[in-house]
């Protein structure tokens, strides 16, 4: 949309500013020429028709087999699923060295999926990285049954529970011990793992808890060690909050637009500001094990202890966090509704200020999540094309005109999107390396450019078609 209007304000008013100078300045007199490259331009297109359609056919179809031949390595991780981490270096790295690093690490950690890890640079600063895989964390637990059993059957047994088409990428294996079984899982909610074995097995001699194995944030630790720039423990030395009321708002015209929140005032053994300590709070988003907190539609916010606003740039070894629930100033929460949204706040300053690793933000997403995504994306790019048929069938009164712009969409989206695919070849190749040319992903992003490029050669279709009724 932004394009849009300032491609219209450029065509609009600045060619107009720019044309009234030039005549102003005399600069234009008389008649503007206009360059003619071919000066009688006589070229029978039409004759040349079983040309163009060979030459279509064969990008159509050549970008087709690239893409359905190739493994699901085509997608990024927002359609299979995957890992990604945010790197913070003390010095300033080379992003290429980074990621050769990261892609050795792999190799001897025995992952393929680190082992074709991408990092992209973020910021300027030459010290922040993002690294993007398809490897996840895993979650295992040890199932002790006691009874026959093989690893077929307690693997369909998982499927079949209640949640449990959530355990993507389930792994059964049976153990030396009769009747023993390990199941590892890239669901990484303790919990739940937990929640559906007891389901699934409530006659179990034993059922170990869940433990995830952090193989991501701990290959690129080992990776780099000391390179890394440590977020260190603030050791929480203090806490104790309050329920604000409606005397205590009365009291803190701070406070005034947060009655039934909570203020819980908090003391640290090492000083942060409080851009770091919310930067903190908002990394436990990305925190695996943190996935049951719940957050809330208003901000919080942190206030000196004389509930005065804080500078964000003013290291401080106390502060007031104050937070409030939606429901807040529309009903009064009852004692155990306030008591669980007091034990979620406190919790996420604790876990915050506990923070102690060289990743600062790790977002896992789930490959059930993944194929959703895929599914989701396919029915957006069809929806579009229906919508298109459509509005081209009433437009023009003939369903052949919409039929036609589908044809040409096609065969635009299939040609990029082989061309896109093919990339995989090229990239880490001189000639690739010559072109930039690295193995493009299938992403979110990159739907958004395929739809572009289909709004894009929709109107060049629109505009032929109109030329076609104009003639007739």
């Amino acid at each position: 949309m932004l394009g849009i209007v300032c491609s219209m304000f450029t065509a609009l008013f600045v060619t107009r500013v720019i044309f009234d100078l030039l005549v102003e300045k005399k600069m234009i007199q008389g008649q503007i020429k206009m360059l003619r490259l071919i000066k009688e331009p006589n070229i029978n297109w039409m004759g040349t028709r079983p040309v163009f359609f060979a030459v279509s056919s064969v990008l159509i179809i050549t970008g087709l087999v690239v893409f359905f031949t190739r493994d699901s390595g085509k997608y990024d991780i927002e359609f299979t699923g995957g890992t990604s981490a945010q790197l913070n270096f003390k010095e300033v790295q080379n992003r290429d060295d980074v990621e050769t690093t990261i892609r050795e690490a792999g190799k001897a950690a025995g992952s393929p999926a680190l082992e074709t890890a991408y990092v992209n640079s973020v910021g300027d600063t030459g010290k922040e990285f993002e690294v993007t895989t398809t490897e996840t964390n895993k979650t295992t637990s040890t199932l002790t049954l006691g009874i026959d059993a093989t690893e077929d059957s307690v693997r369909k047994a998982i499927k079949k529970a209640q949640s449990g088409d959530k355990f993507s990428n389930l792994r059964v294996t049976a153990l030396a011990q009769a009747g023993t079984f390990e199941v590892v899982t890239s669901q990484v909610n303790e919990e739940l793992v937990k929640n559906v074995l007891t389901a699934t097995f409530p006659e179990a001699q034993a059922i170990t808890d869940p433990t995830v194995d952090e193989i991501v944030t701990n290959t690129i630790e080992s990776a780099f060690g000391e390179l890394l720039e440590k977020q260190s423990d603030l050791v929480l030395a203090n806490m104790a909050s309050l329920r604000i009321t409606e005397d205590l708002a009365s009291e803190n015209p701070m406070l005034s637009n947060s009655v039934d929140g909570v203020k819980i005032t908090c003391t640290l053994g090492h000083a942060a500001t409080p851009l770091q300590i919310n930067q903190r709070i908002k990394n436990l988003r990305f925190k695996p094990d943190m996935r049951d907190l719940v957050w809330y539609e208003y901000p919080h916010t942190l206030l000196s202890e004389d509930l005065t606003a804080l500078p964000e740039d003013q290291a401080v070894t106390s502060f007031v966090y104050v937070s409030m629930p939606p429901e807040a100033g529309l009903r009064t929460l009852g004692q155990d509704e306030w008591t669980q949204f007091e034990s979620n706040e406190t919790r996420k300053i604790k876990e915050a200020a506990s923070l102690a690793t060289s990743l600062p933000r790790v977002t896992q997403i789930d490959p059930s999540v993944g194929g959703e995504q895929q599914i989701l994306a396919i029915i957006a790019i069809i929806l579009s094309l229906s919508a298109i048929v459509g509005y081209i069938w009433i437009r023009f009164g003939d369903f052949r005109y919409g039929l036609a712009a589908i044809i040409a969409l096609v065969h635009d989206v299939s040609i990029t999107l082989g061309a896109v695919v093919a990339c995989f070849y090229l990239a880490n190749t001189a000639l690739g390396n010559a072109l930039l040319i690295s193995d493009f992903k299938i992403n979110l992003g990159m739907i958004a450019a395929f739809l572009t490029l289909i709004g894009y050669s929709l109107n060049d279709t629109i505009v032929v078609f109109d030329r076609i009724r104009e003639n007739r």
